[in-house]
């Protein structure tokens, strides 16, 4: 005696094509239960998954041959990241060729532009903070004058030493606004000074 529910499920497979998934839906039993009923019986063509193919993933192989990224290759073939990596990720990407020089030049104009707006930002803040400081500090008084000098030339100047004692000035900081404070400092005090 044959079963009426596996007989059905195999008319449902062989003469309507239906997937595993319609025959469960059409008589209401489980994907196990359908598997079990179709033993033997082979899926429709259209239900079989499409297996890769090799022209592709020949395609895959000359393109990382090349030096063309995992993700340039699949928007090339149309294919999902995975896809590509599993087809070329055993390959390691060739650093000499052209396409990865094209690709470090890409990616050093990018650096650049970011670096050259954020560059531009912390200049305008730079200048926005000194402007700011130079309103706050103001007009120096000739005491104030005097104590700034004074630390500067302890930072930067030449001292005399009891083996070699020293009778001239010197300033050793490039900074033009130092050098500019500190001649202030010079001008503003009595007697000579020989500057070096």
């Amino acid at each position: 005696m044959t079963d009426p529910l596996a007989a059905e499920a195999r008319r449902l497979r062989v003469d309507e094509q239906l997937s595993v998934a319609e025959i469960r839906a059409r008589l209401g039993i489980s994907r196990d239960r359908v598997y079990a009923l179709l033993r033997g019986i082979p899926p429709p063509e259209w239900t079989r998954r499409p297996r890769a193919r090799d022209d592709a993933r020949a395609e895959a192989l000359r393109l990382r041959a090349v030096g063309r990224s995992v993700d340039e290759i699949a928007v090339r073939l149309g294919v999902a990241k995975s896809t590509a990596y599993r087809w070329v990720g055993h390959i390691p990407l060739d650093a000499s060729s052209d396409a990865a020089a094209q690709r470090r030049r890409a990616a050093g104009a990018r650096r650049a532009l970011v670096w050259a707006g954020k560059r531009t930002l912390r200049e305008a803040a730079e200048c926005e903070a000194r402007r700011r400081a130079a309103d706050w500090v103001g007009a120096l008084a000739s005491r104030e004058l005097l104590l700034v000098g004074a630390v500067l030339y302890m930072c930067e100047g030449t001292k005399s030493r009891p083996a070699n004692p020293r009778y001239d000035l010197t300033f050793t900081n490039s900074g033009i606004r130092l050098v500019e404070l500190f001649v202030r400092f010079v001008e503003t005090r009595p007697g000579e000074a020989a500057m070096s």
